[in-house]
């Protein structure tokens, strides 16, 4: 057998080289970048915007689920009083010549009622009172009413004596102080205001005032 000659050696050894790297470039693992420690570094992920943050929930001012108030309008002389049953809220305006039924509701510590003749009320509840605005067609006064327990309050009377259409209300105060107006088919009378809770006398005949209660739902 022959010796293989000197360049023939290089150049078998030359391949085998190159055979070699590549078996070694296909069978080596993948590498990984390690931190400081030699712990794999962990890897990047994608980041979204950050959320807005939620919005504030608002806070409801509770209401009385019943209560009475009544107090002085400021700069009227008259009274005022409003009810309040579940929710439902009424009110009444009187200085003994003009006056004014109004209904509305009561929610998130606020009252608002309206009427007619451009009357209506918005007043704030806390602290034992309501207080607030009234406003009277082109007039408007202030007001603090104090809550009140009965025979103080409100009380409404309606009823037909002797063919005519009556319709009555009154306020009471704590201190005794009392106003009221009385309507006979639409025009006042003189009719003396009752002791609270105690009935009227109009053209003679009697007629039952009504609480709160009973009348919550008729005024229109």
């Amino acid at each position: 057998m022959k010796r293989l000659g000197p360049v023939l050696t290089l150049a078998v050894g030359a391949v085998m080289t190159v055979a070699l790297g590549v078996l070694s470039a296909t069978t080596s693992p993948t590498t990984q970048n390690v931190n400081a420690q030699g712990e794999p570094a962990p890897v990047a992920e994608a980041t979204s915007e950050a959320s807005a943050p939620p919005a504030p929930v608002k806070s409801v001012k509770p209401v009385p689920a019943k209560a009475d108030y009544a107090g002085r309008v400021q700069g009227n002389g008259g009274l005022i009083a409003v009810s309040i049953r579940n929710g439902k809220a009424v009110g009444y305006f009187c200085d003994g010549r003009i006056e004014a039924w109004m209904k509305g509701k009561a929610a998130d510590g606020r009252v608002t009622l309206s009427g007619p003749g451009n009357a209506s009320v918005v007043a704030k509840l806390g602290g034992g009172k309501a207080s607030g605005t009234l406003e009277f067609g082109s007039r408007k006064w202030d007001f603090t009413a104090p809550t009140v327990k009965k025979p103080s309050g409100l009380y409404r009377a309606s009823a037909i004596v002797r063919g005519a259409q009556v319709r009555a209300g009154w306020i009471y105060l704590d201190d005794g102080s009392r106003v009221g107006l009385t309507l006979v088919d639409g025009e006042p009378a003189e009719v003396a205001i009752p002791e609270p809770g105690e009935n009227a006398t109009v053209n003679g005949e009697e007629v039952d005032p009504k609480d709160v209660d009973e009348f919550i739902g008729e005024i229109s």
